[in-house]
């Protein structure tokens, strides 16, 4: 009787990092957009458009309230039965694919997950302390390496600094 190869049992990677790139900012940057929402809220009710003024005004503090929060850390782990994000474990079927964008502006690799599911946001994820080399070749066993960039939208969100 012929025997099967074994597949090689591969030891989860795991590592620590802030869910984002927190920025203190200056109370010239509050004001800056304290001013920006409500001009936009005059501007809606300019063109008689209160409920649009009033959400405006709703997402404007809402901005202020998380720019303030403070960037917690996070525990991350690439494991055989998916990836773990704090305590959410994402199956690998809920993923069409992966990508390691080891280019981003700021240097630091950053490991982008692409859902099946189009309504789910793409889930971005810095790698730090392990090498993004080693997240690719585990992941490639998984996942299919679609080449995939960060999107521009959350780049410029980063640069804005939320």
């Amino acid at each position: 009787m012929e025997e099967q190869p074994q597949k090689k049992a591969l030891s989860p990677l795991q590592w620590h990092a802030h869910e984002y790139v927190h920025v203190e900012k200056t109370p010239d940057w509050y004001w800056a957009l304290g001013v920006l929402g409500v001009t936009a809220s005059i501007a809606a009710l300019l063109w008689n458009n209160v409920l649009f003024a009033l959400l405006l005004l709703v997402i404007t503090f809402a901005l202020s309230m998380h720019a303030a929060k403070p960037s917690q850390e996070i525990a991350f782990a690439i494991t055989q039965r998916g990836i773990r994000i704090g305590e959410h474990l994402y199956p690998y079927t809920s993923f069409r694919g992966f990508s390691v964008d080891e280019f981003s502006p700021e240097h630091q690799a950053k490991l982008i997950l692409i859902p099946k599911n189009v309504w789910h946001p793409q889930l971005i994820i810095p790698i730090e302390q392990v090498d993004p080399d080693d997240v690719h070749d585990f992941l490639s066993v998984f996942l299919e390496d679609l080449d995939e960039y960060e999107p521009a939208f959350h780049r410029l969100m980063e640069w804005l600094g939320f």
